[in-house]
């Protein structure tokens, strides 16, 4: 039987990306992505939740997300859900591992310029690391 294990999210990033290395020295970053859901509830009121996310990336998708992404910026994440055992008995953690990241506003820029200059030159939306995905 053949199963599948594939998360789509897009959302902000609530601070700024840590790259790390791993014990056998391979690249890696943790994003803290947030997505929110909004509904209006029974009394007409606009309610809202923002769900908090840990996103791994390695090796070069985590030295580009490092180098190009901030506290802030608009990202659209593929991946799967990957689940471990922490060193306490009943330690477990959930997390997204991720494919690819692909990058869709920096913070302090203006979103309509990026999309203007990428129309302008779409060479350069390619070398300004748009999308980060492994090489």
């Amino acid at each position: 039987m053949r199963s599948l294990n594939k998360i789509f999210l897009m959302g902000n990033l609530g601070q700024d990306p840590e790259l790390k290395v791993s014990s056998t020295g391979k690249p890696y970053c943790r994003l803290r992505l947030a997505t929110s859901t909004s509904w209006m509830s029974a009394e007409d009121k606009r309610e809202e939740k923002t769900e908090w996310h840990s996103v791994f990336t390695w090796g070069n998708t985590a030295e580009r997300c490092a180098l190009h992404l901030r506290k802030g910026a608009l990202v659209f994440v593929e991946g799967s859900l990957t689940h471990w055992q922490g060193a306490q008995e009943n330690e477990f953690f959930t997390a997204i591992q991720a494919g690819e990241v692909k990058f869709l506003n920096s913070p302090g820029r203006n979103a309509s310029a990026k999309i203007a200059e990428s129309l302008d030159n779409p060479g350069a939306a390619r070398n300004h690391n748009a999308v980060a995905h492994p090489a």
